[in-house]
């Protein structure tokens, strides 16, 4: 990774400023994962996983592999990346809207799956619960397990030895440790909660002997091509078409209106386009 634009040695020069991808993650060798059958997601907030890795997700579930989330908080309040001050967030101007993907308009692998609890006025709809739902749907995974833990937002590391018994629990169990993966937060990504779920997840696939599969998120507001804090060498991508990036917007703006919050999200927006990772989600393995 040491050879970059010029422009990216601003890392941090100006917080959220659009930027143009780096050119040497075009050259990272794809991540495949042909082998997982099921997949277990550490997601410090709620949507964490959808932003990050929404595209694998997607992937893994057209090949009917399994897939668990664990939420170990509770919505989100904060953002990993934030607008400049006084400046409003990015709009990602997706190709493709909302009512299209809901309708089926780009359905490749088939049906969403009907699922209830679309109402988040509804008193007995939980609606943390039918947010992930209406999210997962518009992404096109018909089945998650969803799991939460439940801490406040900038608790996870002081309950970290719970969260790596709840990882504990969900992996330890498996029939299948073989097609086993566990997705989560890379452990020096420069977010607490993000940090601390990478540290449980990292106990606990040593432990268990299953694959770690890391993302980036608030480390992409710090870290060049050049930065030698982030094994770069371990580096993997998973390239993403048109159809794909329009569902992970979709599912976002699905999460955020299904909580009513469709207009004061401007703190909890997507990575702008143009930002490092371009049409791609990028992983460490």
């Amino acid at each position: 990774m040491a050879d970059s634009d010029t422009d990216s040695d601003a890392a941090t020069a100006g917080a959220g400023r659009v930027r143009a991808p780096w050119s040497a993650l075009e050259a990272l060798r794809p991540l495949t994962l042909r082998s997982c059958r099921r997949i277990v997601v550490v997601a410090p907030h709620p949507r964490d996983e959808i932003r990050a890795a929404g595209g694998l997700l997607r992937r893994l579930g057209s090949r009917h592999a399994e897939v668990d989330v664990l939420s170990l908080t509770e919505r989100p309040t904060r953002t990993c990346t934030p607008a400049p001050v006084g400046e409003p967030a990015p709009d990602p101007a997706p190709a493709f809207t909302l009512a299209d993907l809901m309708a089926g308009a780009l359905d490749d692998v088939g049906g969403a799956g009907g699922a209830s609890g679309d109402d988040p006025d509804d008193s007995d709809t939980d609606p943390d619960e039918a947010a992930a739902e209406a999210a997962y749907r518009a992404l096109g995974l018909s089945v998650v397990r969803r799991h939460r833990l439940g801490l406040p937002d900038g608790g996870v590391a002081e309950a970290e030895s719970d969260v790596v018994a709840a990882i504990s629990e969900i992996v330890g169990f498996s029939d299948d440790p073989g097609g086993l993966c566990v997705l989560a937060p890379w452990s020096g990504d420069g977010d607490d909660d993000h940090e601390a779920a990478g540290r449980a997840a990292e106990v606990v696939t040593a432990a268990y002997r299953v694959r770690l599969v890391r993302w980036l998120d608030r480390a992409w507001t710090w870290a060049g091509p050049d930065s030698a804090e982030v094994p770069w060498r371990r580096a993997r991508q998973v390239l993403l078409t048109d159809t794909v990036i329009a569902r992970k917007h979709a599912a976002s703006a699905a999460f955020l209106s299904a909580l009513g919050a469709g207009r004061d999200a401007a703190h909890d927006a997507e990575l702008p386009d143009g930002w490092a990772p371009g049409p791609r989600e990028v992983f460490l393995v």
